[in-house]
Order: C-alpha cells, then sequence, then structure tokens
C-alpha cells in the first residue's frame, strides 16, 4: 500500500487473499514432505523410543526397595551438623604475632635437630722418618774401650732410632752429651766411682748437659733406644761413661742444618 494513496477494499482483501493463499502452499510443502520422507513410520526411531522406554524400566527397577529419606530424615542428618561443635586448631593464624613466635620455635627445633656440619680437620704436619743409627763398640781385640765409625752426622732436630750394640767383653754405655760437655760429663762419671747407687744408675750422671743415653750393655748384648736431635747445629760428643772409659771410648755426633 502506499502511503500517499488510499486503497480501495477490494485492493486489501486481494492482498489478504494472496498472503493465505502462500502460508497455505508453504504448509503444504512441509507436509508433502514429511510423508515423502517417511519419518513417521521410521523404523530407527521406533528402535529409540523402546531404548529409551528399557531405560527407564532399568532405573526404576534399580531403585526398587532403595530407602528414600523423609522430612525426617532430612531433618535429623542436617541437625547431626549443627551438633558437632567446630574444631579448634592449635596451629596460630599467619599474620598474628603468635604465629611469629610459633614460627622462631619450629626454626630452633630444625635447628636444633639437624646434625651439625663437621669443621674441617687440621692437617698435622707429617713427621718425618726416624734416622736408624747403628752405634757397635769395639769387640776385637777385647776391651779396647773404643766406638765403630765414631763420627756420625744427622740432620737437626730428627727423629733417632739408635740400636747400640756391645760385642766386647767389658760393660758399655751410651750417653750423649751437649756441645762442649764431654769433659764435664766425663768428670761426673769418674765421680761415681764413690756412689753405692750407681750401678743402679746405670752409671749415667745426672745432669741437664746429658741429652740421651743407654742402660749398661753387657757383653754380646745390645739396646734400642729413641730420642730428638736438638735443632741447633754443632759436634755433640757422645762418650761411655763407665768409669775411666769415656776418656778412649768417645766419638761425635755432627748435627747439621
Amino acid at each position: 500500500m502506499s502511503n500517499t494513496v488510499d486503497s480501495s477494499p477490494l485492493q486489501r482483501l486481494g492482498i489478504f487473499l494472496l498472503g493465505l493463499i502462500a502460508f497455505a502452499a508453504f504448509g503444504l510443502v512441509a507436509w508433502i514432505g514429511f510423508k515423502v520422507s517417511g519419518a513417521d513410520n521410521d523404523s530407527n526411531y521406533a528402535k529409540q523410543s523402546q531404548d529409551r522406554i528399557a531405560k527407564v524400566m532399568a532405573s526404576d527397577k534399580a531403585q526398587e526397595g532403595a530407602v528414600i529419606p523423609n522430612n525426617s530424615d532430612l531433618e535429623k542428618f542436617a541437625n547431626t551438623f549443627l551438633d558437632q561443635k567446630a574444631k579448634v586448631t592449635k596451629k596460630p593464624v599467619p599474620g598474628t604475632e603468635a604465629f611469629n613466635e610459633w614460627m622462631k620455635e619450629q626454626a630452633a627445633k630444625q635447628a636444633a635437630n639437624t646434625p651439625k656440619a663437621e669443621e674441617p680437620k687440621e692437617e698435622k704436619p707429617k713427621e718425618e722418618a726416624a734416622v736408624k743409627l747403628t752405634l757397635k763398640a769395639v769387640g776385637n781385640p777385647p776391651g779396647t774401650m773404643k766406638f765403630e765409625n765414631a763420627d756420625i752426622s744427622v740432620k737437626a732436630g730428627s727423629k733417632v732410632i739408635l740400636t747400640f750394640e756391645n760385642p766386647d767383653v767389658l760393660q758399655h754405655n751410651f750417653v750423649l752429651t751437649k756441645i762442649g760437655k764431654k769433659d764435664a760429663v766425663g768428670a761426673l762419671a769418674d765421680a761415681m766411682l764413690t756412689d753405692p747407687e750407681a750401678l743402679k744408675k746405670q752409671y749415667v750422671p745426672e745432669s741437664d748437659d746429658v741429652i740421651a743415653s743407654t742402660k749398661l750393655v753387657n757383653p754380646t748384648q745390645s739396646e734400642v733406644i729413641e730420642f730428638t736431635l736438638p735443632d741447633e747445629p754443632g759436634d755433640y760428643p757422645y762418650i761411655c761413661t763407665f768409669p775411666g772409659h769415656w776418656r778412649l771410648m768417645n766419638g761425635i755426633l755432627k748435627v747439621t742444618k
């Protein structure tokens, strides 16, 4: 219709009938398509309907004998939760002072249970191997009262393992003295002739000038002693302090740097 020209009633009726005919034609086409497709006779549709019915029946059968809670049961169930008291945790709430103190306690416990790391052990300086010496009294001819190889050289501060052998027919000993103290210690040895305890002392004078000594070694016997040499280099005399022997039976232990 035009907004400017009035249409007659006959025209409006014609337009209405035309729309009605179009609607009816559309419905007819849809019905014919439905009939042609055979949807109302579709066997698959019938099978799906049967499957749905079977599932509903199986669900109902499975629930046979099941207890369906009523309002009273639901009320009891709800009351069980209302009666329960809230559990109080012993752990403090984060962000509070109590929580900070609790964290400090936990850290202290963990530190106490953590094994301490072993401190590195200080390596001790390795000791130098001991110097082994063998010193013999002259045994042939018997009673010579001398040391074989009387001059010996050893490094200062060395640990010495000395074996003194006596193949002679007389008793002898070995007494090492400080530098220049041979005569002083020898004089003390001579004075021991009047000492009733001299034999018990193995004829070794009691003096700070004595560095090391053996006991009196019987004929064909030997003795081993250990001692450490002084750090000061020099010539250290050694003698046999059996009275009267030291003037002949002596030697030098040369201590070198």
